[in-house]
Protein backbone atom coordinates (compact mmCIF):
# COMPACT_ATOMS: atom_id res chain seq x y z
CA UNK A 1 0.00 0.00 0.00
CA UNK A 2 1.58 3.60 -1.09
CA UNK A 3 1.38 6.79 1.01
CA UNK A 4 -1.38 8.66 1.99
CA UNK A 5 -0.71 12.62 2.55
CA UNK A 6 -3.23 14.08 4.76
CA UNK A 7 -3.01 18.81 5.04
CA UNK A 8 -5.39 19.85 8.04
CA UNK A 9 -6.39 22.76 9.27
CA UNK A 10 -9.19 23.64 11.61
CA UNK A 11 -10.56 26.76 12.72
CA UNK A 12 -13.56 27.77 15.30
CA UNK A 13 -15.23 31.44 15.99
CA UNK A 14 -17.51 32.96 18.64
CA UNK A 15 -20.02 34.34 15.56
CA UNK A 16 -21.56 38.00 16.61
CA UNK A 17 -24.04 37.08 18.81
CA UNK A 18 -22.87 34.66 21.34
CA UNK A 19 -21.33 35.08 24.56
CA UNK A 20 -19.48 32.43 24.58
CA UNK A 21 -17.99 29.70 22.04
CA UNK A 22 -19.62 26.32 22.66
CA UNK A 23 -18.04 24.85 19.80
CA UNK A 24 -15.11 22.39 20.01
CA UNK A 25 -13.25 20.58 17.08
CA UNK A 26 -9.85 18.40 17.11
CA UNK A 27 -7.55 16.36 14.82
CA UNK A 28 -6.25 13.49 16.03
CA UNK A 29 -3.18 11.05 14.14
CA UNK A 30 -4.09 7.65 16.01
CA UNK A 31 -0.57 6.62 15.45
CA UNK A 32 0.81 8.95 17.49
CA UNK A 33 -1.43 10.18 19.62
CA UNK A 34 -0.91 13.72 18.62
CA UNK A 35 -3.56 16.42 18.68
CA UNK A 36 -2.01 19.68 18.56
CA UNK A 37 -2.38 21.53 15.65
CA UNK A 38 1.46 21.96 15.05
CA UNK A 39 2.86 21.84 11.72
CA UNK A 40 3.74 17.96 11.96
CA UNK A 41 -0.11 17.46 12.40
CA UNK A 42 -1.34 19.87 9.61
CA UNK A 43 0.60 17.65 7.41
CA UNK A 44 1.42 14.28 7.84
CA UNK A 45 1.45 10.71 6.37
CA UNK A 46 -1.60 8.76 7.34
CA UNK A 47 -0.58 6.46 9.42
CA UNK A 48 -1.14 2.36 9.86
CA UNK A 49 -4.27 3.45 12.87
CA UNK A 50 -5.60 6.51 10.99
CA UNK A 51 -6.60 9.83 11.45
CA UNK A 52 -9.47 11.23 13.78
CA UNK A 53 -11.14 14.93 12.76
CA UNK A 54 -13.83 15.59 14.70
CA UNK A 55 -16.49 19.13 15.57
CA UNK A 56 -18.42 19.17 18.76
CA UNK A 57 -20.93 21.86 19.51
CA UNK A 58 -22.05 21.96 22.33
CA UNK A 59 -25.78 23.01 24.02
CA UNK A 60 -27.24 23.42 27.75
CA UNK A 61 -27.58 26.67 29.88
CA UNK A 62 -24.75 28.81 30.68
CA UNK A 63 -21.36 27.41 30.00
CA UNK A 64 -22.45 23.63 30.30
CA UNK A 65 -22.26 23.33 26.66
CA UNK A 66 -18.67 24.45 26.18
CA UNK A 67 -18.05 21.71 29.00
CA UNK A 68 -19.57 19.01 27.22
CA UNK A 69 -18.23 19.92 23.74
CA UNK A 70 -14.51 20.11 25.32
CA UNK A 71 -15.29 17.08 26.86
CA UNK A 72 -16.26 15.17 24.23
CA UNK A 73 -13.42 16.54 22.34
CA UNK A 74 -10.96 15.13 24.95
CA UNK A 75 -12.61 11.80 25.86
CA UNK A 76 -13.29 10.59 22.23
CA UNK A 77 -9.80 10.78 20.28
CA UNK A 78 -8.05 9.43 23.63
CA UNK A 79 -10.36 6.53 24.01
CA UNK A 80 -10.33 5.80 20.50
CA UNK A 81 -6.50 5.99 20.73
CA UNK A 82 -6.00 3.67 23.99
CA UNK A 83 -8.42 1.24 22.37
CA UNK A 84 -6.69 0.95 18.52
CA UNK A 85 -3.09 0.60 20.72
CA UNK A 86 -4.45 -2.42 22.54
CA UNK A 87 -4.89 -4.72 19.55
CA UNK A 88 -2.12 -6.05 17.37
CA UNK A 89 -4.10 -5.37 13.97
CA UNK A 90 -7.00 -3.64 13.35
CA UNK A 91 -9.69 -4.04 10.60
CA UNK A 92 -11.89 -2.25 8.88
CA UNK A 93 -15.01 -3.25 10.98
CA UNK A 94 -12.98 -3.18 14.57
CA UNK A 95 -12.10 0.11 13.58
CA UNK A 96 -15.54 1.29 13.21
CA UNK A 97 -16.94 -0.76 16.26
CA UNK A 98 -13.68 1.39 18.30
CA UNK A 99 -15.05 4.56 16.85
CA UNK A 100 -18.54 4.03 17.78
CA UNK A 101 -17.64 3.38 21.22
CA UNK A 102 -15.81 5.84 22.00
CA UNK A 103 -18.22 8.10 21.30
CA UNK A 104 -20.69 6.29 23.44
CA UNK A 105 -17.93 5.91 26.11
CA UNK A 106 -17.79 9.76 25.56
CA UNK A 107 -21.87 9.67 25.77
CA UNK A 108 -21.48 8.14 29.36
CA UNK A 109 -19.04 10.41 30.32
CA UNK A 110 -20.88 13.37 29.67
CA UNK A 111 -24.09 12.18 30.82
CA UNK A 112 -22.56 10.90 34.56
CA UNK A 113 -21.15 14.24 34.71
CA UNK A 114 -24.43 16.37 34.41
CA UNK A 115 -26.26 14.07 36.84
CA UNK A 116 -23.67 15.14 39.41
CA UNK A 117 -24.03 18.61 39.04
CA UNK A 118 -26.77 20.98 38.64
CA UNK A 119 -25.29 23.38 37.04
CA UNK A 120 -24.55 20.91 34.30
CA UNK A 121 -28.10 19.39 33.75
CA UNK A 122 -29.16 18.78 30.38
CA UNK A 123 -25.87 19.41 28.86
CA UNK A 124 -25.08 17.69 25.15
CA UNK A 125 -22.94 18.26 22.26
CA UNK A 126 -23.38 16.83 18.60
CA UNK A 127 -20.04 14.70 17.71
CA UNK A 128 -19.16 14.51 14.30
CA UNK A 129 -16.10 12.91 13.89
CA UNK A 130 -14.75 11.17 10.81
CA UNK A 131 -11.66 9.03 10.48
CA UNK A 132 -9.09 8.02 7.59
CA UNK A 133 -8.16 4.79 7.72
CA UNK A 134 -6.35 3.49 4.80
CA UNK A 135 -8.71 5.15 1.78
CA UNK A 136 -11.95 4.75 3.88
CA UNK A 137 -13.11 7.76 5.60
CA UNK A 138 -15.67 6.73 8.04
CA UNK A 139 -17.81 9.48 9.26
CA UNK A 140 -19.99 9.18 12.85
CA UNK A 141 -22.57 11.09 13.53
CA UNK A 142 -24.93 12.07 16.30
CA UNK A 143 -26.44 15.36 15.97
CA UNK A 144 -26.35 18.18 13.15
CA UNK A 145 -22.82 18.52 12.74
CA UNK A 146 -22.31 18.20 8.94
CA UNK A 147 -19.25 16.03 7.26
CA UNK A 148 -18.58 17.02 3.57
CA UNK A 149 -16.37 15.70 0.95
CA UNK A 150 -15.32 17.56 -2.01
CA UNK A 151 -14.14 16.14 -5.55
CA UNK A 152 -14.67 17.52 -8.78
CA UNK A 153 -15.85 21.25 -7.75
CA UNK A 154 -18.69 19.03 -6.33
CA UNK A 155 -19.28 19.25 -2.26
CA UNK A 156 -21.56 16.28 -1.63
CA UNK A 157 -22.83 16.05 2.05
CA UNK A 158 -21.94 12.41 3.96
CA UNK A 159 -24.40 13.07 6.74
CA UNK A 160 -27.76 13.81 7.71
CA UNK A 161 -28.91 15.96 10.01
CA UNK A 162 -30.77 14.20 13.17
CA UNK A 163 -33.47 16.66 13.41
CA UNK A 164 -37.07 16.42 14.28
CA UNK A 165 -37.49 18.37 11.34
CA UNK A 166 -35.85 14.76 8.96
CA UNK A 167 -37.28 12.44 11.81
CA UNK A 168 -40.58 13.77 10.52
CA UNK A 169 -39.78 13.70 7.06
CA UNK A 170 -38.71 9.70 7.48
CA UNK A 171 -41.85 8.89 9.40
CA UNK A 172 -43.83 10.17 6.41
CA UNK A 173 -45.77 13.12 8.11
CA UNK A 174 -46.82 16.14 6.47
CA UNK A 175 -44.22 18.27 6.02
CA UNK A 176 -43.96 22.49 6.03
CA UNK A 177 -43.83 24.43 2.95
CA UNK A 178 -40.81 25.94 3.62
CA UNK A 179 -38.61 23.59 5.69
CA UNK A 180 -35.59 25.91 5.80
CA UNK A 181 -37.39 28.53 7.64
CA UNK A 182 -39.34 26.22 9.97
CA UNK A 183 -37.83 25.61 14.05
CA UNK A 184 -38.05 22.36 14.04
CA UNK A 185 -34.58 21.94 11.81
CA UNK A 186 -32.73 22.78 14.79
CA UNK A 187 -34.80 20.48 17.34
CA UNK A 188 -32.15 16.79 17.34
CA UNK A 189 -33.64 14.06 17.71
CA UNK A 190 -30.53 12.88 19.88
CA UNK A 191 -27.02 14.82 20.95
CA UNK A 192 -23.96 13.40 23.25
CA UNK A 193 -24.33 13.23 27.36
CA UNK A 194 -28.35 14.18 27.10
CA UNK A 195 -29.61 10.57 27.53
CA UNK A 196 -27.99 7.19 28.62
CA UNK A 197 -27.52 5.45 25.52
CA UNK A 198 -26.83 7.19 22.45
CA UNK A 199 -27.08 5.83 18.54
CA UNK A 200 -24.18 6.25 16.62
CA UNK A 201 -24.83 6.85 12.86
CA UNK A 202 -22.10 5.64 10.03
CA UNK A 203 -21.24 6.23 6.67
CA UNK A 204 -17.88 5.75 4.46
CA UNK A 205 -16.67 6.30 1.51
CA UNK A 206 -13.68 5.41 -0.77
CA UNK A 207 -11.64 8.50 -0.98
CA UNK A 208 -9.10 9.20 -3.98
CA UNK A 209 -6.42 11.53 -4.93
CA UNK A 210 -7.21 14.95 -4.40
CA UNK A 211 -10.35 14.92 -2.35
CA UNK A 212 -11.05 17.19 -0.25
CA UNK A 213 -13.24 17.11 3.41
CA UNK A 214 -15.33 19.68 5.45
CA UNK A 215 -16.68 19.43 8.61
CA UNK A 216 -18.49 21.66 10.01
CA UNK A 217 -20.80 22.92 12.76
CA UNK A 218 -24.27 24.00 12.11
CA UNK A 219 -23.32 28.07 12.31
CA UNK A 220 -21.09 27.56 9.12
CA UNK A 221 -24.56 26.31 7.10
CA UNK A 222 -27.23 27.74 8.50
CA UNK A 223 -25.38 31.22 7.74
CA UNK A 224 -23.36 30.67 4.98
CA UNK A 225 -25.10 30.02 1.21
CA UNK A 226 -24.34 26.66 0.21
CA UNK A 227 -22.76 27.91 -3.32
CA UNK A 228 -20.57 30.46 -0.79
CA UNK A 229 -19.41 27.01 1.07
CA UNK A 230 -18.70 25.23 -2.00
CA UNK A 231 -16.98 27.78 -3.91
CA UNK A 232 -14.59 28.28 -1.16
CA UNK A 233 -14.05 24.62 -0.26
CA UNK A 234 -13.30 23.61 -3.59
CA UNK A 235 -10.98 27.31 -4.54
CA UNK A 236 -7.55 27.32 -4.94
CA UNK A 237 -7.08 28.75 -1.49
CA UNK A 238 -4.47 26.88 1.18
CA UNK A 239 -6.35 25.55 3.92
CA UNK A 240 -6.06 28.19 6.70
CA UNK A 241 -7.44 30.66 3.84
CA UNK A 242 -10.22 28.72 3.11
CA UNK A 243 -11.53 28.10 7.00
CA UNK A 244 -10.80 31.61 7.17
CA UNK A 245 -13.24 32.98 4.32
CA UNK A 246 -16.05 30.48 5.34
CA UNK A 247 -16.05 32.09 9.02
CA UNK A 248 -15.83 35.57 7.68
CA UNK A 249 -18.67 34.23 4.93
CA UNK A 250 -20.93 32.58 7.94
CA UNK A 251 -20.23 36.17 9.73
CA UNK A 252 -21.30 38.02 6.95
CA UNK A 253 -24.56 36.01 6.74
CA UNK A 254 -25.80 36.61 10.10
CA UNK A 255 -23.05 35.15 12.42
CA UNK A 256 -25.83 34.07 14.63
CA UNK A 257 -23.91 30.97 16.04
CA UNK A 258 -20.38 29.64 17.05
CA UNK A 259 -18.42 28.64 13.55
CA UNK A 260 -16.23 26.12 13.28
CA UNK A 261 -14.96 23.96 9.92
CA UNK A 262 -11.96 21.83 9.83
CA UNK A 263 -10.55 21.32 6.03
CA UNK A 264 -8.65 18.37 4.79
CA UNK A 265 -7.10 17.49 1.92
CA UNK A 266 -5.89 13.62 0.79
CA UNK A 267 -3.14 12.85 -1.74
CA UNK A 268 -0.67 10.67 -2.42
CA UNK A 269 -0.04 7.00 -4.69
CA UNK A 270 -2.09 4.56 -1.56
CA UNK A 271 -5.22 6.35 -3.34
CA UNK A 272 -7.08 5.60 -6.36
CA UNK A 273 -7.26 8.69 -9.25
CA UNK A 274 -10.98 9.72 -8.52
CA UNK A 275 -13.57 7.68 -11.05
CA UNK A 276 -14.29 9.74 -14.63
CA UNK A 277 -17.68 10.44 -14.14
CA UNK A 278 -16.14 12.54 -10.83
CA UNK A 279 -18.85 10.94 -8.79
CA UNK A 280 -18.57 10.77 -5.01
CA UNK A 281 -20.58 7.32 -3.55
CA UNK A 282 -20.92 7.01 -0.21
CA UNK A 283 -22.72 4.71 1.93
CA UNK A 284 -24.28 3.68 5.83
CA UNK A 285 -21.50 1.07 7.34
CA UNK A 286 -22.37 -2.46 7.26
CA UNK A 287 -20.05 -5.03 8.82
CA UNK A 288 -20.31 -7.25 5.73
CA UNK A 289 -19.10 -4.80 3.03
CA UNK A 290 -15.64 -5.57 4.91
CA UNK A 291 -15.24 -9.37 5.79
CA UNK A 292 -13.76 -11.46 3.28
CA UNK A 293 -14.99 -13.88 0.95
CA UNK A 294 -14.20 -17.09 1.70
CA UNK A 295 -12.44 -19.51 -0.30
CA UNK A 296 -15.90 -20.50 -2.51
CA UNK A 297 -17.13 -17.39 -3.06
CA UNK A 298 -13.59 -15.86 -5.26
Amino acid sequence: MGAIQVSVFGASDIGRVRKNNEDNFVVCDLTTGEVEMSASLRRHLLGPRGTLFMVADGMGGEASGEVASQLCSVTVPKRLYENLKSVAKVSETNFVLMLREAIEYANQIIYQKALANANYKGMGTTTTAAALFGPYLFVAQVGDSRAYLARNKVLVQLTRDQTFLNYLADIGAEMPADPEKDSRKSILTQAVGTSESVDVKVTYAKVCQGDQMMICSDGLYNMAKPEEIRRITTGPDDLPAKCKALISSANQGGGMDNVTVILAEFSGPGLSPPPPSGEVTFKQFREEDFQAPSPTEK
